[in-house]
Formats: structure tokens, sequence, C-alpha cells
């Protein structure tokens, strides 16, 4: 069989008027295979024929008969893209036998194959392009989210505390000096923020297990919230990076206690696909719900309108999804959906 082909390709310059070349729609995306038939072949017995063919090799083969010719499709590239195909006709007018035509497939599976991972390979570089402009989109907006911060929020209180200590110093008495030492704490929660805010969309590594008891009991600790306020209805392991999952929990514990005051009553529990963390506050009006994740954005006067955007930044980096919506006690309520359980990944490792 290898001989015929060779005298398929050297004698098609004996017709060269018998040489067409075509753009086949969607040829860029497959590897055309030689399917060679006989002058004869109805379209009923070729119908026939074509579903004894495996079926991931069918969308390779092409059969054309003009009159008594035996055409041959061949791929043709422009460089290294698959740009169409082009037929080589048989000069010497001979039948391929039907055996001959299976074994021609088969021996040019391999081309069949390896148009495939160019097509695997294509979208995988269309992807990560993709991806890649994502990611720079988000570090582009994080930029001009510290941009305002310092150049608004941190001014604000450094000029109120440069004003109190020059009237201080004129001997307008100390009073000033804690209005300054707010204006200080004030950029010092500022800059804190910033920084989480910084790191919580980049992307998470290594993660293990997390207990929602353990992370919201260490995110107690680290705020002014009332051990006793904090009630987990059933804990459960989370797939995780520990130490950006307590500043979430941190975050939402501050935006309840901003908003809701000391007395203010915090649940958290599982979802069947995450968790939730809700509080008995004023909650939260539904044509604000997706404006809150917003960098900046606050109807707190002393917040910094970074909180919720962390949350929301952490979830992204996970792979999580984080809904803000309505407690039944008509507080604020945050579920956080897509999340991998630990158990889940018990008989296949942990995610990297």
């Amino acid at each position: 069989m290898g001989a015929r082909r060779g005298e398929l390709l050297a004698d098609a310059d004996l017709r060269p008027a018998a040489l067409a070349v075509g753009v086949v729609a969607g040829a860029a995306t497959l590897q055309v295979v030689v399917f060679p038939g006989t002058a004869d072949t109805s379209w009923l017995r070729f119908a026939v024929e074509i579903l004894l063919v495996p079926l991931p090799l069918i969308c390779s083969f092409v059969l054309t008969t003009i009159r008594d010719i035996q055409t041959v499709w061949r791929p043709l590239y422009a460089g290294t893209v698959l740009i169409g195909v082009y037929a080589v006709t048989d000069a010497l007018d001979e039948v391929v036998s039907q055996p001959d035509a299976f074994a021609l497939v088969f021996e040019d599976g391999a081309l069949l194959v390896g148009a495939g991972a160019l097509v695997v390979g294509t979208y995988r570089w269309v992807e990560r392009k993709r991806a890649y402009e994502a990611d720079l989109e988000r570090r582009n907006e994080r930029l001009d989210q510290f941009a305002s911060v310092v150049s608004h929020d941190l001014r604000n209180p450094l000029n109120v505390a440069q004003m109190r200590l020059e009237l201080a110093r004129d001997g307008h008495g100390t009073e000033h000096l804690s209005t300054v030492a707010d204006a200080h704490d004030r950029m010092e929660s500022l800059i804190e923020d910033v920084l989480q805010l910084a790191r919580s969309g980049e992307a998470v590594g290594n993660t293990e297990p997390v207990g929602l008891a353990t992370v919201a009991a260490d995110a107690v600790a680290n705020t002014n919230l009332d051990a006793a306020a904090l009630t987990v209805e059933a804990d459960v392991d989370l797939q995780a990076d520990p130490g950006r999952l307590t500043a979430v929990f941190e975050n939402l514990f501050r935006n309840a206690l901003d908003h809701g005051g000391r007395d203010v009553q915090v649940r958290v529990g599982p979802l069947e696909d995450g968790f939730f963390v809700e509080d008995d506050g004023p909650g939260i009006p539904p044509e604000e719900r997706n404006r809150i994740f917003e960098s900046g954005y606050s109807n707190n006067p002393d917040g910094t309108g970074l909180g919720l955007a962390i949350v929301s930044g952490v979830a992204e980096a996970h792979g999580w999804s984080v809904e803000a919506t309505a407690a039944e006690s008509g507080g604020a309520r945050f579920e956080f959906r897509d999340v991998t359980l630990a158990t889940e990944l018990s008989t296949s490792g942990p995610r990297q």
C-alpha cells in the first residue's frame, strides 16, 4: 500500500489540471485522513461502509468521486498551521480496493492524533491567555484601589493629625492629641486593610483541612466580638488556606460589630456546598447587596470600605462564590458556595 501511495503523489504532475486546492470550513481544527473509494461507489453503500469505521475517525474521512477519477485529499499547511486540504488525483485511473482503503486510514491515524494535540494545545493557550488577561485586569483594579486609598483615605486622617498637632504646639490644649491618636488608629486600620486586600486576590497555594468552629474562634480572638455572641451550629472541615480564611471571618465579624453594635449576635454554620455567616444587625438593603463587595464602598462613615472587598477576594482566590442576602432575623447573611470539604478529598488526596 505504501508503494501505491507513492505512485499517487509522484504521478500527480502528470495531470496538473486535476490538482485542486480548497479550503474546508473548520479544517483549521481537523487533520484530514485519506479514505479513497471507487468510481461505482453509491451513496447508500458509502453510508453503510462509513458506519463500520470507528467513531473517532469518522470526522477525518474525505471521499470524493469525480467521474472515474480517484481523488486523494492531503492536509494543506501554512508553516505549522493547518489551513485546508488539497486533492491529488489518481493519474493511473486504477481502483483502490476497500481493504487498502482501511489500511490507508489506519496508517494515517497518527496525523489525526497530531491534529488533536494541535487543537488541544491551541485551546489551552487561549484559556491561559484569557486567565492571564483576567488576572492582569484584577491586578490593575487593585492598583487603582491602592491609589485611591493612598490619595484620599490615608491623606484625610493625616491632614487631621497634622492640624491638631499644630494646635497643640500653639498651646491650645492637649485635648487635640486624642484626635491625633484617633487619626493614627484610622491610618493603621487602613494600612492593615490595604495589605490584606493586596493579598486577598492572590492565587491560593497549598490548602489543608480547617475546622469551621476553630477558624471562627480564632477570628473572635482577633476582633472585639464577645465569644459569647458567637454560635457555631455545626462543625465541618473545609479545604482552605487557614490564614486567609481567618481573615474572612475577622472582616465579617468586624462588619457585624460596625453595623449591629456591641450586642450583635453572630451565627456560623455549614451549607450543603459551603458555609454561612450571619448576624442579627440591621441587615443590608437589597439594592446595596451587589455593591457591598466593591472596594471603598461603605455606608459607615468610620469604615474603610475594604473589609468586604477582602472577603470577596479571598473567596475568589479559593474558587468559591459569596453572596450577601438576608438572615431570618433580618440581619446580614453571607453564603459561601462551591467550597471543597475536606471529606470530599479523602480518596483523592489534598488539593494543591
